[in-house]
């Protein structure tokens, strides 16, 4: 496990908040094109939408939002990360090399790219960080 500069952490600060931006970006529009399908203008019922479609695209809006506010509620997590902070031990906030995988420890991000390097986001209550918590750099774990 080794530490990386500051400038490692804020580019993948940066990739993990675009990768996140990119998300919920998609689920917005997702969310609008099922409004558009649900909500139609006044009169206009479309012939084949049926109120057991319509209840089923209601459901899958409403879950699109529940997704979009925690990719929100991520984003918020990330720019609460100083870049210029150096962490000694593994904690929130901290960017870890293993020799099996890259970690952003913060949130949860599907896996993203930073200077080459693969990371894949993780919040702090994975059992991964709990079993990593506290450990520096070098040390096996």
């Amino acid at each position: 496990m080794s530490k990386e500069p500051t400038s490692i952490k804020r580019a993948v600060l940066e990739a993990a908040r675009l990768h996140l931006r990119s998300t919920a970006d998609h689920l917005r529009e997702r969310i609008n094109d099922l409004k558009s399908v649900t909500q139609p203008g006044e009169g206009s019922e479309s012939a084949s939408q049926t109120e057991s479609r319509r209840g089923s695209d209601v459901e899958l809006m409403e879950s699109l939002s529940e997704q979009l506010e925690h990719v929100e509620r991520d984003i918020s997590l990330l720019d609460k990360i100083d870049p210029s902070v150096r962490l000694e031990v593994v904690q929130y906030g901290a960017v870890v090399h293993t020799d099996s995988r890259n970690l952003l420890v913060a949130a949860s991000v599907e896996d993203f790219e930073a200077n080459g390097r693969h990371y894949l986001g993780v919040s702090t209550k994975a059992p991964l960080i709990h079993a990593l918590s506290g450990a520096a750099a070098g040390e096996e774990v």
